[in-house]
């Protein structure tokens, strides 16, 4: 299957999740339905076999599709520590040390890249299921929500076309809001819930502790928690590797799109007489990213943490997207849910629109960016060329939506 036919398949299924999302927006009497028969399980579960597990079958064992994305490369993590090799020390990983090994698991079953993507669309299976149990309890309209979230058509096509790992760190967040919704304890048990992000996933699963620690009454029974997680599992790495284990922690320059950066690029590169410096530039949107998620909950940090968590989540990964230039659409993916259960009025058409939108741009321009060998627009000029001018404009549009969802959890933070 070609890549314009692939592409062209992206655009069939934008149009068809735009159309129901439209629909299902309006039709309350139709949730309302459901909820008095009793019947959200069910149909959350044949939501997630329709959306998820069928396209799946049809594309990887009926199509023979070959996965893409991050997938060859979890798949060749995958295949050394299926040998028995050591993370950083027998194969380059900027992953958490836990996450080669979780994703060699269904290889053991099926030697085949593709089982890579099933164990990603079972976890987000699972990390879907997890957020309606946690935000039922939550929300009048949290069963609307989660459906409407499966049917859209940009997280599917990054977990099932890209093999998208990044929803996990939603899964570990919304693992400790149920938990802490259970006990009303934000002390021990949710610093270890929230180091086991560390272990498994990657180094930005940090990221959001700089603006949850405002918002903790146990901050260091929680500092606790990650201590009797972190400092044997340092110990264990560096034993076993030396300093090795540290590959993770290093500061990626890959110019990814679209954020911030890239869309402000041409002017900087105009204004400097050369290509600016990324390492400079990394590390400016990794102050900008941080500072900016405190400064945003600190206002919120006597309101109620079940209110303030996801909060703080968003705040951080949204910020992510916005000022740092490795940062590519695709990290939407780590966001995307909560975005949809927090900041998405489904009675408003304006924010109907706007996710429809967003939805649509998360699917397009990273295909066109590849199909234009990523530009950088250090030569402003090519902006002349009409495709170059479309995907630049699709570039801010996407920079657009992220600053519009990143006010609304501002004022979800200082006002609601």
């Amino acid at each position: 299957m070609s890549t314009l036919t692939v592409f062209y398949i992206k655009l069939v299924l934008i149009a068809f999740s735009s159309v129901a999302i439209w629909l299902g927006a309006r039709s309350d009497s139709f949730w309302q339905q459901i909820q008095e028969k009793q019947q959200e399980n069910r149909l959350l579960g044949f939501g997630l076999i329709l959306f998820r597990l069928l396209p799946f079958i049809l594309v990887y064992v009926v199509m023979n599709y070959s996965p893409r994305g991050d997938v060859p490369f979890f798949w060749g993590k995958a295949t050394v520590a299926y040998q028995g090799g050591l993370v950083y020390r027998d194969f380059a990983s900027y992953h958490a040390p836990l996450f080669s090994y979780i994703i060699t698991l269904p290889i053991l079953l099926w030697y085949t890249p593709k089982a890579i993507v099933l164990l990603m669309v079972m976890i987000e299976a699972a990390i879907i299921w997890g957020t309606y149990r946690t935000y039922k309890s939550l929300q009048t309209n949290a069963f609307k929500s989660i459906m409407l979230y499966v049917v859209l058509s940009a997280p599917a096509v990054m977990v099932l076309l890209g093999g998208q790992e990044d929803i996990w760190l939603w899964g570990i967040a919304v693992w400790m809001l149920y938990y802490f919704l259970r006990t009303k304890d934000d002390g021990l048990g949710l610093g270890l819930r929230f180091s086991a992000g560390l272990i498994v996933i990657k180094a930005t699963a940090g990221f959001w502790l700089f603006p949850l620690w405002f918002l903790l009454k146990k901050r260091w029974s929680f500092l606790l928690g990650m201590i009797l997680v972190g400092v044997p599992s340092l110990v264990i790495l560096y034993l076993l590797m030396g300093m090795d284990f540290l590959m993770p922690l290093q500061m990626t320059t890959n110019l990814l799109t679209p954020n911030l950066f890239t869309v402000v690029r041409p002017l900087i590169t105009a204004l400097l007489g050369n290509a600016p410096d990324l390492p400079t530039f990394s590390w400016i949107g990794m102050v900008i990213t941080l500072s900016s998620a405190v400064w945003m909950l600190y206002f919120a940090r006597h309101k109620p943490l079940k209110q303030t968590l996801p909060l703080a989540f968003l705040a951080t990964y949204i910020a992510m997207t916005i000022f740092q230039l490795s940062s590519p659409g695709y990290y939407v993916f780590t966001y995307m849910l909560p975005l949809v259960m927090e900041l998405v009025n489904w009675k408003k058409s304006r924010d109907v629109v706007i996710l429809l939108l967003f939805n649509a741009l998360l699917v397009v321009q990273p295909f066109l960016f590849t199909h234009l060998n990523s530009p950088t627009y250090d030569d402003i000029t090519v902006l002349g060329e009409p495709l170059f001018l479309l995907e630049y404009t699709l570039q801010l549009l996407n920079v657009a939506c992220y600053g519009w969802y990143f006010l609304k959890v501002y004022q979800k933070a200082r006002f609601a």
